[in-house]
């Protein structure tokens, strides 16, 4: 018998002597097996084919033709491509018929997982008997779709519960978590984690296994997962856990997302009224999220994103910039907690990197940080133990410059000091090659004047990094007009080597990221001048969408940090940044930010329970600082006022960024100030949200401008009603 091929996308192969088949799914002309309706189509050729070469088949694996790769997940092209609701939900419900099909096929199905299995991917293997993953980095299984704006509709709401059961089952689903290949085994996800070389072996003996039923056994004895299990057998039991599930998410999303609610609400319907009525609902309710501006502005977030990674560097080509070749050897002077967070990237991402700081103290202090950063990696399964090993060879360290000629790029770390970073350009220029590149990792001072004094200055730039470095994906590479192109584009090589998403800034004060920010800190802080209060001012806006508040903000990064920065803002934009005093007081007085226990909150010590208690024991919370308040009557001033003074001058100080030549695109500025700044992605970035508002964004301006000062005048392109983007 030959094989029968259903479509280059999937591959159905005829049982051998065992009577196993095997599907191939391949998408060869793309890196991942993205589900597009080529391949749902194609694999509904393929469950047909199964179907009728039942009498010969005892088993059916499923497998990826691409190393490490399984089935990532929807085509979000095909996701954006639907106009309506019901052109969205059309969409969803073709592929859970298809899924269906192969759920009920006679013979037994095993997914043989070598990579992601996200989303569609995963509903895929659940539709499967069994599943059996390599243990391989690469294996993550998961349900990210909220994390979009939209719910697993292929199934995943439905087959996951019955699965691993209710409680685990919203986690992953109304958090977009992912699970590594043994983590997913513990949670019930995967039947076995094998080694890659006998993942299909070990698929096919689960093949020749009979059929098994979708619902899982229960946990028994005295154990807390038996209790949860036999909560979730009850109504009441269920309906606890879902109360409780719906307030989380309130809790966590203010109401601004509606994905995981929806979510929610499929699970609570497939268990409560039968699987067909759960299909049903989340078909439903996919079409009318597919179409909503919150999944659009986070699918364009997404998309952007990964636009960015792939194309930071032919942008450059495409000007005819000479990109040097990649580079594979940097420095980092400066072992302090960004430094070594730096050069923890840096190695992770394989290049060798040389950590300099004065004293030896400071050296062995910046190894033990790198190498709990590496550990942390390892335990969460960024990367095996050898790789862990590996980083760590990757990385030496000195306290004098030996070593640093051979080096592609270094990167200044040190104090936010002009005559220390003077002194530090001073001695590089001295060791290092005429083509190395010299980075600064500030937040606010100009590179300009950093450079000042550099014979070279052409070579150097800001690379400035968000801490923390080893989490947070944003890097803004900072460009005086000094610069040389090719410092530039090596500045960007290397960011993007590192897994950052770059953006390339102008060398204005603050730059971009620290000036709309600083920008929003400071008119904070005048409002609290006003009357205002701290906890009224940080709920507005948590409730806008932000993740902290401005002054929970302000003492986490630090009162002394902030006011170096605001002065560098103000000087630079004079009237219209006018210096609040609030923080000025506060740092006279001592109060300098949560590392100090008060700031404008007076912060609790961190508890020291163990982990698993403080889930149960609600230690102390922070309250106001009664040094803030002092001399000032407090008034209540609506949210919704809070949020325009302060929001809409973000908005107006991003705009002014791109009008002045600060920005390159408004793509940067969104991905800047989401990714960078915690900007609300449901809104899509500051002009997604300038977009959003129209032209009335100028008249909102012009009376805030009016009751306030001319720091609201409107920018230039919000007065003449540019529109950012097209839709």
């Amino acid at each position: 018998m030959t094989a029968a091929a259903a479509s280059p996308s999937v591959r159905f192969d005829p049982p051998l002597e065992d009577r196993i088949g095997r599907i191939t799914i391949s998408r060869p002309d793309d890196s991942v097996n993205a589900i597009n309706a080529e391949l749902v189509e194609a694999l509904a050729d393929a469950v047909r084919i199964a179907r009728a070469e039942s009498d010969s088949l005892r088993g059916l694996i499923l497998v990826s033709d691409k190393a490490n790769q399984w089935v990532a997940g929807a085509d979000l092209k095909m996701v954006i491509r639907p106009t309506d609701a019901k052109q969205a939900e059309a969409v969803v419900r073709r592929f859970q018929a298809v899924l269906e099909e192969l759920a009920w096929l006679p013979c037994t199905t095993v997914a043989a997982i070598n990579g992601a299995a996200l989303g569609g991917g995963l509903e895929l293997a659940l539709a499967c008997d069994y599943r059996v993953a390599a243990d391989l980095p690469s294996v993550s299984l998961g349900q990210p779709e909220v994390n979009l704006g939209l719910l697993p509709a292929g199934g995943g709401t439905q087959r996951l519960p019955r699965l691993i059961g209710l409680e685990r089952a919203l986690d992953l689903i109304l958090n977009g978590r992912r699970l590594n290949a043994r983590r997913a085994r513990r949670a019930g996800l995967l039947d076995e984690v094998v080694h890659p070389t006998v993942l299909e072996r070990a698929a096919r003996q689960w093949a020749a296994r009979p059929k098994r039923a979708l619902d899982r056994p229960l946990a028994v004895g005295l154990s807390v997962r038996a209790a949860i299990d036999l909560a979730e057998q009850t109504p009441p039991g269920r309906q606890l856990i879902y109360r409780q599930a719906r307030k989380t998410v309130l809790e966590k999303t203010h109401g601004h997302y509606p994905a995981p609610l929806e979510a929610l609400e499929a699970v609570e319907i497939g268990l409560e009224q039968g699987m067909a009525a759960g299909l049903e609902a989340e078909a439903r309710a996919f079409g009318e999220l597919a179409v909503s501006d919150t999944a659009k502005n986070l699918i364009w977030l997404f998309l952007a994103t990964q636009r960015q990674k792939r194309n930071s560097l032919s942008l450059w080509e495409r000007a005819g910039v000479r990109v040097p070749s990649s580079p594979e050897r940097m420095a980092v002077v400066g072992a302090g907690f960004m430094g070594a967070a730096i050069a923890e990237v840096g190695a992770a991402a394989g290049l060798t990197v040389r950590v300099r700081d004065m004293q030896p103290e400071a050296v062995a202090r910046g190894l033990a940080s790198i190498r709990q950063m590496v550990d942390e990696g390892v335990a969460r399964r960024r990367f095996d133990p050898r790789e862990g090993r590996q980083i760590m060879q990757r990385v030496s360290a000195t306290t004098d410059y030996s070593g640093f000629g051979e080096k592609d790029l270094v990167i200044e770390a040190v104090f936010e000091n002009l005559a220390v970073k003077h002194q530090v350009l001073k001695d590089l220029e001295a060791v290092l090659s005429r083509t190395a590149v010299i980075a600064s990792n500030t937040s606010a001072l100009p590179i300009k004047d950093i450079a000042s004094q550099a014979t070279h200055p052409e070579r150097v730039v800001g690379m400035h990094f968000f801490s923390p470095a080893q989490r947070m994906p944003l890097l803004e590479v900072v460009r005086p007009d000094a610069a040389a192109d090719w410092a530039v584009a090596r500045a960007v090589s290397v960011g993007t080597k590192m897994g950052k998403t770059v953006i390339v800034v102008a060398d204005r004060p603050g730059f971009y990221t620290s000036r709309v920010l600083g920008v929003m800190l400071n008119e904070a802080a005048i409002l609290l001048g006003e009357g205002a209060r701290l906890e009224d001012v940080d709920g507005a806006m948590t409730d806008f969408g932000f993740p902290v508040g401005p002054f929970v903000l302000y003492d986490e990064v630090g009162l002394e940090v902030a006011l170096h920065a605001g002065e560098t803002v103000t000087r630079a934009f004079g009237d219209r940044v006018p210096p609040a005093s609030a923080v000025q007081v506060l740092v006279a007085a001592g109060h300098t930010g949560r590392k100090s226990g008060t700031g404008f909150y007076r912060w609790p010590r961190r508890s020291r329970l163990p982990g698993p208690l403080r889930r149960f024991v609600r230690g102390p919370r922070r309250v106001a600082n009664p040094a803030v308040y002092d001399g000032v009557p407090r008034t209540s001033l609506p949210k919704e006022a809070i949020q325009d003074r302060l929001a809409l001058l973000f908005v107006n100080e991003a705009v002014r960024c791109l009008d002045e030549g600060v920005l390159q695109s408004p793509t940067d500025g969104d991905l800047g100030a989401v990714l960078g700044l915690g900007f609300p992605p449901f809104r899509g970035g500051p002009f997604h949200y300038a977009d959003s508002i129209g032209t009335r964004l100028a008249e909102r301006l012009r009376a805030l401008a009016a009751a306030h000062g001319s720091r609201y005048e409107p920018a230039p392109s919000i007065a003449d009603g540019r529109k950012f983007f097209e839709e």
